[in-house]
Parts: C-alpha cells; structure tokens; sequence
C-alpha cells in the first residue's frame, strides 16, 4: 500500500512538472521580449528593435504600424518614432489619423477614453511637433456634423493641437448647450489654461444653469442627448476655482 502511494506521489509530481512546463511553452509563443509592455507585446517589443536597427529606413513599416495595427500601444509607438525622424513626408499620414474623426465614413471607436481616443490625442500632440498646420480648423469646420461621442473628443484635440482660437471655440460648445459630454471635456480645458478672460463667462453659465435638471438638448425632440445641468454647474465651479487658484499662484 505504501509502495503504491509513493508511486501516485511520484506520478502527481512528474504530471504538474509536465503540465506547467506546457503552461510555460504556451506562454512564451505570446510573449514579447524587453522591458515593461515589451515581455507580453512582441509586435511592440519588434518595432522598437526594427527602430534601433534600421532608423530612418524603418519609416514606411513605422507609418504601416501606425495606420493598420490594432495594437494602441504599438501605434502610440510608432507615433512617437515619427515625431523623433521628424520626416515633413509623415505629417499627411498623421493628419489623416486625425481625419477618422470625421470622415463619413469610420471604423474605430470614437469619445474621451477609448484606445482610439487616446492614439488620437497622441498623435495630435505629434502633428504639433512637425509644425504648424490647420487640423484643427479642418476639425472645428466639422465639429457640427459630428456626433456626440465624436463630439467630446473636439475640446482635447484642439488642446493638443494647440489650436490658437482654442478658448472661443470651447466657449462656443458650451453658448450651444447641445452636447453634455462635449460641454464637460470643454469644462476640463478650460480648467487647464489660467485665462482669467473666460472667468465672467463661466460664472454666468453657472447661473444660466441654475435649478436646471436633466432635459433634453432640443426640446422639440425629446429623444436628443440630455443635458445634465447639474453636472455642468459642479464642473463649471471647479474650473473657476482652478483657474481663480493660477491666478492668485501667479
């Protein structure tokens, strides 16, 4: 009976060793190599080696990650090798990564927190850095016909692309009173800036919005995106305050 347990003991011990170097082996076919990300990421862990390896030369497979991978990280990556090769013939390939914003036609997903949302946001701060150009006025010119997930990406990019007309168009989203989530991401820049200019007209939303709920953005279709007012009012009042702290730090 003895001999027989050790034997099961012995059988257990050489099946977990088996079954956990399989375990291991399935692993390593998905893992990457290299630092942080890199150890579960090949793809990310390859375009970094195929920077080092080849610079400059890599540029139409770095353009390639960018555009077709599905992998965010991999093409927040890419993003930042073209902003250090800096090659002028890139910035068509950028500007067209933010065009998915309002193309007809669009297949990512789109408002404030998604992957796409936030290879946008890096992109844009890449598109800056090549030079000046005029996305976010193509942007703005379009910002009517977008809808409301869309929508709420505008105030964030504008910042990033350091739009010079950004204030008055951020202002302008919140006179129209039509989007909630663009009317809150508009809040959250202006709360960033220290322009003590917008500070007179934040406090008058404030008491536009006063004993306001929840209604819809047209009254005359009751199935618009509601607006929450209430939300707005506790927004607009830490963004004063934000913005009234810079001025009394300045």
């Amino acid at each position: 009976m003895k001999r027989h347990l050790v034997w099961l003991l012995v059988l257990i011990a050489l099946l977990s060793h088996g079954l956990g170097g399989l375990a291991e082996g399935c692993a390593a076919c998905w893992a990457g190599y290299g630092p942080g990300d890199e150890r579960y990421n090949k793809p990310l862990a390859d375009l970094r080696i195929l920077y080092e390896k080849e610079g400059k030369a890599a540029l139409p497979a770095i353009e390639d990650a960018l555009v077709l991978d599905r992998d965010h990280l991999v093409k927040q990556r890419a993003a930042t090798y073209i902003s250090e090769i800096k090659d002028p013939n890139s910035i068509p390939v950028l500007e067209g990564m933010i065009a998915e914003l309002y193309k007809k036609v669009t297949f990512g997903n789109f408002g404030v927190g998604t992957p796409d949302f936030q290879t946008r946001l890096k992109v844009a701060h890449v598109l800056v850095s090549m030079g000046p150009g005029d996305t976010a006025d193509r942007i703005w010119s379009r910002y009517d016909r977008l809808d409301g997930l869309k929508k709420s990406e505008v105030p964030y990019l504008l910042n990033a692309l350091n739009d010079p007309k950004w204030c008055e168009r951020l202002m302008e989203i919140l006179k129209q009173g039509k989007d909630h989530y663009a009317m809150i991401s508009a809040l959250e820049i202006l709360a960033m800036g220290n322009n003590a200019q917008v500070l007179p007209f934040l406090k008058s939303k404030m008491a536009e919005w006063e004993g306001k709920g929840p209604e819809p953005s047209d009254p005359a279709n009751p199935d618009a995106p509601v607006v929450y007012y209430s939300a707005l009012r506790v927004k607009a009042e830490n963004t004063i305050f934000q913005i009234e702290d810079k001025q009394r730090g300045s």
